[in-house]
């Protein structure tokens, strides 16, 4: 699949022309991009800030970006001081055998992934057959793609160029092959379609010893992992197995646990169109007694340094792979992701492949920077305000300069020398002006349909139109005194010559410099690689040394609790989770009526739940201890559980393991999960709960039932995780 993935013979023209003849890609792509778009138009509309955000993200990635060795070495420090371990990769190579090596050791032959933009960047997958190690992907769109041997079109949907009807085909074509079959009388209804996902991959993930994910963000001051996510499957593949091994692009780094709440408001919102997606899990290094006992870390160079060492390109590293570009390209909704022939599509992809694979470009690097219209729509929604339009121009001088310098000029060269010549003198401007004026004299036409050869590329497509008799200037030279008066004084009016040297943008000269500038790092060795980033580093841009942007803090919430508690309520009811409202003394009373509802038999609750809220009911109640494996939690109904906070705008709950709340997996293997809420806990904003949250723990943001979009962009509650969720709100 990578090798097709990252073919470079094939430019994206040659590429577009074979999406472009799919219609039902077309419809598809249609439907999801302005669905998004609108979602996120939403969202993005309730957050008064939002200009302010984009800003201090920006500077918070720019910060980080200039001082990345430095944040790298105390990331390093946080995740092996709390028992992790962290490499280095040059490239994808170094990258790829680590994580045999790692896999290796366990003496396992199968292993549960995360989707990972990252991993599908170095070809992992592949690696990792080549070794006798098969991996299983589990998000519901990338096992669509995986069991069709197919490539990912979207970074958000990567199916979406898949219909319900084909996605059924597929199910029953070729699940029986990789694991747990698909029901023989399998229908194309979503719902049916995920239950068959979830049935598929749930022996999977319990039985799995190996897991391996990315992350969305790291965490330089407390060593944390962030994994943003929908489904549940992300939860599963960094709790449930032994060992775990995330494989993360040295871009992904924050320096401080307090500006990680800028991007947990952007993303979702820029992404999913949502306020907070369902989950997201955040971890550093191992916690005892919850989660993997052997946590690996590979940090991903690839490329990225040499993008560091340039200061107007280096913005592409601020990307946070939100997917908000692609929703509003015109180009990438017509040509689809699978013609950008790289794991990264739409405008982002065109800008960060050829950068990627600088000095090793193919036809497709050449072509990418000219997959777009210019428009500026994707700098318009970037929610860390990476200038796109401007990266695009930037890299299409280089194809320019490239195409001097390795082959022999083209017609097109060619044509355009002829136009700086004639464009450089004013003689020969008068002259051709004089001459392009016979045809329309002689023939009395206006334009001309059809030229021979190599010409005919312009004449095939358009109409050329003739120059009028008389010219401009002609007509101008008639119309204008021989001399320009200028405060009483007489001066003659200077010939001028149009230089389209003078045209170049000086960011383009400033630039142009560092091109020939090559990077080579032999080995993966920690003390190379970081040495390598600090030299890019070191480029002069104010920011290297400076200190930590200070983030801008909302005011402190002033609404009365009653406010606060609806707003919550409202936002729960949202993602479909159940709310009901008690006093202290009738929790039970309420918990006993939702267990009655849902016809539970058996129960689990975690160490320090108050024994008053469990003690009087009639199903079987097992208290969690270590020795309760995921197999036998896979057995029980309901978990009952407290919880450290809940986000009102965000209809967030979250939990840190601390008492009366668990291990990770208690809130995550059942299908039913209860929380008990306390009012005094709940908080307006991300930024607020940020503050209140200890980041040595273990957390799990909890935003409604686990859900997925990923077929036709219809929205169905309980892929992986619990399929209900019931909130007690109490005193």
């Amino acid at each position: 699949m990578a090798e097709r993935l990252f073919s470079s013979d094939t430019s994206f023209p040659k590429l577009a022309k074979v999406e472009l003849g799919d219609t039902q890609l077309r419809k598809n792509l249609q439907h999801a991009t302005h669905t998004i778009r609108n979602r996120r138009r939403t969202v993005v509309d309730e957050v008064e800030s939002w200009q302010e955000l984009r800003k201090e993200a920006a500077l918070i990635k720019d910060h980080t970006l200039s001082n990345l060795d430095t944040y790298l070495e105390l990331l390093q420090q946080q995740v092996e001081d709390k028992g992790g371990h962290v490499h280095f990769a040059h490239d994808a190579k170094e990258a790829n055998e680590i994580v045999k090596n790692l896999v290796r050791t366990t003496a396992v032959s199968d292993v549960v992934k995360v989707k990972s933009m990252t991993t599908a960047e170095i070809g992992l997958n592949d690696a990792l057959k080549e070794a006798g190690i098969n991996s299983y992907e589990t998000d519901l769109a990338e096992l669509i793609v995986q069991l069709d041997d197919d490539l990912p079109s979207h970074i958000l949907v990567p199916a979406i160029h898949k219909n319900r009807s084909q996605i059924r085909e597929i199910f029953l074509r070729e699940m029986e092959k990789r694991g747990t079959p698909a029901p023989k009388d399998l229908t194309d209804d979503p719902v049916a379609l995920a239950s068959a996902a979830r049935i598929h991959l749930r022996n999977r993930f319990l039985g799995s010893k190996v897991g391996i994910s990315g992350a969305n963000f790291l965490v330089a001051e407390s060593g944390s992992l962030v994994i943003v996510e929908s489904e549940g499957n992300g939860r599963m593949c960094v709790t449930l197995p032994e060992t775990l091994i995330s494989i993360v692009g040295v871009e992904k780094l924050l320096p401080t646990w307090e500006s990680l709440s800028v991007f947990m408001q952007l993303l979702p919102r820029s992404s999913t169109g949502e306020r907070m997606n369902p989950y997201t899990s955040i971890f550093s290094g191992v916690t005892p007694g919850d989660g993997p006992k052997d946590f690996h870390l590979v940090l991903l160079d690839n490329g990225r340094s040499g993008m560091l060492n340039d200061p107007f390109r280096r913005q592409t590293l601020r990307c946070i792979r939100c997917s908000a570009c692609l929703n509003v390209c015109p180009v990438y909704e017509r040509a689809g992701g699978h013609a950008y022939g790289s794991p990264y599509p739409g405008p982002i992809g065109a800008i960060l492949q050829p950068q990627l694979r600088l000095g090793t470009w193919g036809e497709l690097e050449r072509s990418l920077p000219y997959a777009s219209s210019l428009c500026g729509a994707c700098y318009e929604v970037c929610p860390v305000m990476i200038d796109i339009p401007k990266i695009l121009v930037d890299l299409r001088s280089q194809v320019v300069d490239d195409r001097r310098t390795t082959s022999p000029p083209s017609m097109e060269a060619l044509a355009m020398r002829a136009v700086k010549t004639i464009f450089s003198s004013s003689t020969l401007f008068e002259r051709s002006a004089a001459l392009s004026q016979v045809p329309s004299k002689l023939f009395h036409v206006n334009k001309i349909k059809h030229l021979p050869g190599y010409l005919s590329r312009w004449t095939n497509a358009r109409d050329l139109p003739l120059p009028g008799s008389p010219s401009f200037r002609q007509w101008l030279g008639d119309k204008r005194p021989s001399v320009i008066t200028l405060s009483g004084s007489a001066r003659p009016r200077p010939r001028s010559s149009l230089s389209w040297s003078r045209l170049r943008l000086r960011s383009l000269a400033l630039v142009g410099s560092k091109r020939a500038r090559s990077i080579n790092v032999p080995t993966s060795k920690k003390t190379t690689v970081l040495s390598t980033i600090a030299s890019s580093c070191a480029t002069n841009d104010g920011l290297r040394g400076a200190p930590v942007p200070k983030v801008r803090r909302t005011q402190v919430n002033t609404a009365p609790e009653d406010e606060l508690i609806e707003l919550l309520c409202d936002r729960l009811s949202d993602y479909k989770a159940h709310v009901h409202d008690s006093d202290s003394d009738s929790v039970l009373e309420v918990i006993t009526e939702v267990l009655r509802e849902t016809n539970t038999g058996t129960i689990v609750v975690p160490q320090g739940l108050p024994e008053e809220y469990y003690t009087h009911l009639s199903a079987k109640v097992t208290v969690d201890s270590e020795d309760l494996d995921a197999i036998e939690l896979d057995k029980i109904d309901t978990a009952i559980t407290q919880c450290a906070l809940a986000v009102a705008e965000t209809g967030t709950i979250v939990l840190d393991g601390s008492l009366g709340q668990g291990r990770r997996i208690v809130s995550l293997i059942p299908d039913h999960h209860i929380v008990i809420l306390r009012k005094s806990q709940v908080v307006k904003g991300v930024a607020e709960a940020v503050d209140r949250l200890d980041p040595t723990k273990a957390q799990t943001w909890i935003s409604g039932p686990s859900a997925t979009s990923d077929i036709e962009l219809t929205r169905i509650e309980g892929v992986h995780g619990p399929r209900r969720l019931d909130v007690i709100l109490t005193h």
